[in-house]
């Protein structure tokens, strides 16, 4: 009997030294980033609403684990430095901040929040690819479509890629490159919004 205790005792000290040992998990928000063209926010839009349509996401992306792409096939999901939040809802949140900061005094918005307004544009997005790589760099690649007006007029279709050298190996420095690259996006977005409005 008091070698089963001891084995048990061992065993919850074993535990216990584990649990203390392991390392904390880190946890990350993307954030909105100042526009890259110099000039672009002296630039004045119309009063304008656009439309953000809800983001399509690849299913590799819909987990709090922070994605390390390895080569074309493999990935690498990490435990210990995971999204504060679904990574879809902070993509949309950000992109959307950028883009208000870029067609100002525009006005971007989700469906909920359109409260009966026609808008201008209608924007469609869909993400292929959010993740970084062994070779130091995060890459965003999305697929996307501006309509315009009500007849639905589409003004640019699109498939671009962007990719953001990492400034160290740390999932910081990978988060602000992801980051920078929404905003490279949200740059591309608004300048196909103005040449519109000329």
């Amino acid at each position: 009997m008091m070698l089963e205790k001891r084995i048990l005792l061992i065993s919850l000290s074993l535990i216990l030294v584990a649990c203390f040992s392991s390392q904390p998990t880190s946890f990350y928000l993307l954030r909105a980033m100042e526009t890259t063209h110099s000039g672009q926010n002296e630039t004045r839009f119309e009063k304008i609403t656009v439309l953000v349509k809800p983001v399509k996401f690849p299913e590799y992306l819909e987990k709090p684990q922070m994605v390390v792409r390895e080569n074309n096939y493999k990935l690498q999901l990490s435990e210990y430095h995971r999204w504060a939040e679904p990574l879809k809802d902070n993509f949309t949140r950000i992109f959307i901040e950028n883009l208000n900061t870029r067609i100002t005094p525009g006005n971007v918005v989700v469906y909920s929040e359109l409260d009966g307004i026609e808008p201008n544009y209608q924007l469609s997005i869909e993400v292929l690819r959010m993740d970084v790589n062994t070779n130091d760099q995060a890459v965003l690649r999305v697929k996307w479509l501006l309509l315009a007006g009500k007849n639905d007029k589409r003004i640019r279709r699109l498939n671009n890629e962007y990719s953001i050298p990492i400034k160290d190996e740390s999932f910081e420095s990978g988060v602000e490159a992801q980051s920078r690259a929404i905003g490279l996006f949200a740059d591309q977005v608004a300048e196909a919004i103005r040449i519109q409005q000329r």
